[in-house]
């Protein structure tokens, strides 16, 4: 940097700065998801009725590690995957309406989400994503079934 003009310099650092700032605000947002569908996950687990539904994989969903091959998911996947699916997917119903003056309505999400993005491996080693807007589409989406056999 030491050849460089004056005005090169700070772009470079300018360019540099930002894409660590970028970095920094990944990681955090990262962290904070993790934190709040952990903490979620554990209390929704706690909580849950004995008479719970319980659901199976229908499709591979799962990359094997040792092998790098696809796989149904086993059950504790599938229960991971549903308590996930059960928090993110959550709406609130009967949002409250407010007219604005451009004439549109505006909805408070009171803390719901616009959607879950969900990916699923394909065969040829690519993922397919889709977002969903409910906890039914994602099961269907991950080709997760509800399980009414006996055990």
């Amino acid at each position: 940097m030491a050849g460089l003009p004056p005005h090169s310099r700070s772009k470079t650092l300018t360019a540099t700065m930002i894409a660590i700032l970028i970095g920094a605000v990944a990681i955090f947002s990262f962290a904070v998801l993790s934190s709040i569908t952990s903490s979620s996950n554990n209390a929704q687990a706690s909580t849950a009725a004995p008479n719970q539904r319980r659901f199976k994989g229908t499709r591979p969903l799962v990359l094997d590690q040792q092998t790098g091959q696809q796989r149904l998911p086993n059950q504790e996947e599938v229960e991971e995957v549903i308590a996930t699916l059960s928090v993110l997917a959550n709406r609130p119903e009967n949002l409250p309406e407010t007219p604005t003056a451009a004439g549109g309505i505006s909805v408070d999400l009171e803390g719901g989400f616009g959607g879950v993005m969900l990916g699923r491996p394909n065969a040829d080693g690519t993922w397919e994503t889709k977002c969903v807007f409910t906890f039914a589409e994602g099961t269907e989406f991950l080709g997760l079934v509800e399980d009414n056999s006996t055990e």
